[in-house]
C-alpha cells in the first residue's frame, strides 16, 4: 500500500479480563445492525476511543467494561493497541505486531504513549502517522493535529448535530479544522509549518543584526575613508612608518640639529604663543555664541508657547462675543449723562458710527492668520537657532581639544626644554605618544569595523534565506490552492452524486449544482443552502463524509487514511427506504474504489440485500442478544 491507510482487523473488549466483544473485520463494508439499545453505538465509541479519540463519556454499561484491544493495519504495518476504559487522556499501549502475538508477549512487549505530544515523548498520534504514511502536520498556533482531531472527521456519531461536518466538542477552533481539512485533502502543511517558524526565526536575527548595526555605526568617526578594515590597516601601517622614522631622528638628533636653530626655536615659541591666542579667542567667542543662542532659544520658545496660547484662544474669544452678544450701554462712560435711546444694531450707541458684524469677524480671522504667520516663523526661527547652536557646540568641543593639544604641545617644546636639540627630542617623543594613543583607537576601531563587516555579511545572508524562504512560502501556497481546489471538486462531485441518488424525499438534491464542504466553517453547503430537513441534514453530513473517503479511494494524493465509521445513518426520524437506500450508496461507493478502505456503519434498519459475510460483522443483535456479552455468557 502506498497511500496513507489504516484499517481496523480485529476488535476486543474485555469486562473482569474476560472477552464480552471480539470480532475480525475486513476492508470494504463492515456492517454492525441490531435494534436500538442493543449497545452498537458503545462499540462504535469504543472503536474510536481505541484509536485515539478522547472519550469519557461512558454509559453504564461501557464503563463496567475494562479494556478496549484493537489490531490496526496501516500502510507501514500491523500494530495492536490496548487502552484502558477510563479518562479522556488515558495513554494507550502498543504492540508493533498482529493480535496473537501480542497476546503471548509479556509487559515488556508493550510501549506505553500518552493521547497528545510531550515533550520527553512521541505520542500515540505520531506512531499512528507514521505507520499509516500521514504526514505530521501541525495547526496554526503549534496545535499538533492528533488522532482525536483526525478522527473528528472520520467518526460520525449521534450526538452531533446533522448540519456539523466534525464531530462535535466543546473546544474547538477554525483554525485546527481547517487545517485537518487542508491535511485530509492532501496538503501537507508541515513543511508550510515549518517555514513559518524559520522566517520568525530569522526576521528575529535580522532584526537583531540590524540593532548591533546601528549602534556599532554610530560609534564610527564622521570619515568615511575609516569605515573599512582595508582602510584602517593602511592607516595603521602610516603611523608605524611615522614611528619608525621619528625613532630614528631621536637617536639621530645630535646630526640633525644644530646650534644655529635658535633663531627658528625661538620663532616657534612666539608662533605657538600666537597660535594659542587665536584658539583661546576663538573658543571664546564660541561659548559667547553659545550663550547668546541659549537666550535666545529660550526667549522664541516662551514667545511660542505666549503664541500658541493666543492662538487657542481667539476662537473662543469670538465664540464668547457671538453669545454675549453686543454691549448696550444707557449713560455715557465719559460724564454719565444719560444717552439717548436708538434701536438701531448696525450704529455704535456712543458715537453712532457704522458697525459691521461680518468686519468683526474678518478682524478676528485676519488676526488669527497673523498669529498663525509667526507661529510658523517663529518656530522655523527656533529650529535655526537651535540647529546653529548644535553646530557651534560640536565646534567648540574641537576647538578645546585643540587648544589643550596646543598648551601640551607648548609646554613639552618650550617651557620643559632648554635648548633645540631638548625641543626637537621632545617634540618627537610627544608625536611618538599621540600616535601610540591612535594606534590603539585604531585597534579598537577596526575591531568595529571587523564586526559591522562581519555583521553585514551575516545580515545580508539572512535576508538571502528570507528571501528564499518567502518563495517557497508563494510556491507552496499556489501549489496548496491548486491541491486544496482539485480534492473539493472530486469531493463535490462525489457527494453531489450521492445526493441525486437519494431517495425522492429533497428537491434540492435532485438539481444540486454543487456542494461546498467548509472544514474552517463546520459546515456542508448545497448550493449554498445550509439547513433542510432535519432527516436530509443526516443524509447531506453522511455523503460529505463519505465523499471525502471515495475521493481518497480515487485519488492517492490525499492522505485521508481511507477509514470511515458511521453510527448516525439513519438519525433524526429517518425512514426504513431511505435508510436501505443510503446503505446501498454506500456499498457502490466502496465497489467503485480504486484503492483499498474500510468504512464500518451501524444500523437499526438493516437492508437484507446486504445479508452476507463480506459485510456484516457478527450478529443481529437485539436487547437480549446485546453487543456487549455478560462476562458468563
Amino acid at each position: 500500500m502506498t497511500q496513507a491507510q489504516f484499517y481496523l482487523r480485529r476488535f476486543r473488549v474485555l469486562q473482569s479480563g474476560v472477552p464480552v466483544y471480539d470480532h475480525s473485520f475486513h476492508l470494504g463494508v463492515n456492517v454492525i445492525r441490531g435494534e436500538n439499545g442493543s449497545g452498537k453505538s458503545t462499540i462504535a465509541d469504543f472503536i474510536f476511543y481505541a484509536l485515539g479519540g478522547e472519550f469519557d463519556n461512558w454509559k453504564t454499561v461501557a464503563a463496567n467494561c475494562d479494556e478496549v484491544q484493537a489490531e490496526i493495519v496501516t500502510a507501514g504495518g500491523v500494530i495492536t493497541a490496548k487502552r484502558t476504559i477510563d479518562k479522556a487522556q488515558t495513554p494507550i499501549e502498543v504492540f508493533f505486531g498482529p493480535f496473537e502475538e501480542a497476546a503471548k508477549q509479556g509487559l515488556d512487549g508493550w510501549q506505553t504513549y500518552p493521547i497528545r505530544r510531550q515533550t520527553n515523548s512521541e505520542s500515540f498520534s505520531q506512531i499512528m502517522f507514521r505507520a499509516c504514511g500521514i504526514p505530521e502536520a501541525q495547526s496554526q498556533g503549534a496545535s499538533n493535529i492528533t488522532m482525536h482531531q483526525l478522527l473528528r472527521l472520520l467518526y460520525s456519531d449521534q450526538r452531533t448535530p446533522a448540519s456539523f461536518l466534525f464531530r462535535y466538542e466543546s473546544f474547538d477552533t477554525r483554525e485546527i479544522r481547517e487545517a485537518v481539512g487542508d491535511l485530509l485533502c492532501g496538503i501537507n502543511g508541515y513543511e508550510a509549518y515549518e517555514l513559518e517558524l524559520n522566517l520568525r526565526e530569522l526576521n528575529k536575527q535580522f532584526d537583531g543584526f540590524s540593532q548591533q548595526l546601528d549602534s556599532l555605526l554610530k560609534s564610527l568617526p564622521d570619515d568615511e575613508i575609516l569605515a573599512r578594515v582595508e582602510t584602517v590597516n593602511g592607516r595603521i601601517g602610516e603611523l608605524e612608518q611615522e614611528c619608525a622614522r621619528l625613532k630614528e631622528e631621536i637617536n639621530n638628533a645630535d646630526e640633525l640639529v644644530d646650534e644655529g636653530q635658535v633663531k627658528e626655536f625661538i620663532e616657534g615659541r612666539k608662533q605657538a604663543t600666537k597660535e594659542i591666542k587665536t584658539t583661546s579667542t576663538k573658543l571664546n567667542e564660541a561659548e559667547q555664541t553659545i550663550q547668546i543662542n541659549e537666550l535666545e532659544i529660550a526667549d522664541l520658545r516662551s514667545f511660542l508657547t505666549y503664541l500658541e496660547e493666543l492662538s487657542e484662544k481667539l476662537p473662543k474669544a469670538l465664540t464668547s462675543s457671538e453669545i454675549v452678544g453686543k454691549i448696550e450701554f444707557t449713560h455715557c462712560p465719559a460724564c454719565l449723562a444719560l444717552l439717548s435711546s436708538r434701536d438701531d444694531p448696525d450704529h455704535c450707541i456712543l458715537c453712532e458710527a457704522e458697525t459691521q458684524p461680518e468686519h468683526e469677524r474678518s478682524r478676528y480671522l485676519q488676526i488669527k492668520m497673523d498669529i498663525d504667520i509667526q507661529i510658523r516663523e517663529s518656530k522655523q526661527l527656533l529650529s535655526e537657532r537651535e540647529g546653529n547652536s548644535n553646530y557651534v557646540a560640536k565646534k567648540l568641543r574641537k576647538l578645546r581639544q585643540t587648544y589643550q593639544d596646543q598648551l601640551s604641545e607648548f609646554s613639552v617644546r618650550f617651557e620643559l626644554s632648554t635648548s633645540p636639540r631638548d625641543s626637537f627630542v621632545a617634540e618627537r617623543y610627544q608625536r611618538l605618544g599621540q600616535i601610540d594613543r591612535e594606534i590603539r583607537e585604531l585597534n579598537r576601531l577596526k575591531d568595529r569595523v571587523s564586526t559591522i563587516q562581519s555583521l553585514t555579511e551575516q545580515k545580508a545572508k539572512v535576508q538571502e534565506q528570507i528571501s528564499l524562504l518567502k518563495d517557497r512560502q508563494k510556491a507552496l501556497e499556489t501549489a496548496s490552492a491548486i491541491r486544496r481546489k482539485k480534492a473539493l471538486t472530486l469531493v463535490s462531485e462525489k457527494a453531489k452524486q450521492y445526493l441525486k441518488d437519494d431517495l425522492d424525499r429533497q428537491d434540492e438534491f435532485k438539481r444540486a449544482q454543487s456542494v461546498e464542504v467548509n472544514f474552517r466553517d463546520n459546515s456542508i453547503l448545497v448550493d449554498g443552502e445550509l439547513n433542510f430537513a432535519e432527516s436530509s441534514n443526516v443524509v447531506v453530513k453522511n455523503s460529505a463524509i463519505l465523499a471525502l473517503l471515495s475521493a481518497a479511494t480515487m485519488d492517492s494524493n490525499f492522505y485521508h487514511p481511507r477509514f470511515l465509521l458511521m453510527d448516525n445513518i439513519e438519525d433524526k426520524g429517518m425512514e426504513q427506504e431511505r435508510s436501505h437506500n443510503f446503505q446501498e450508496i454506500i456499498v457502490n461507493a466502496s465497489n467503485a474504489a480504486k484503492y483499498e478502505h474500510q468504512i464500518i456503519f451501524t444500523t437499526s434498519m438493516f437492508n437484507p440485500k446486504l445479508e452476507d459475510k463480506k459485510y456484516v460483522i457478527g450478529p443481529h443483535y437485539t436487547h437480549e442478544k446485546r453487543a456487549l456479552a455478560k462476562p458468563n455468557d
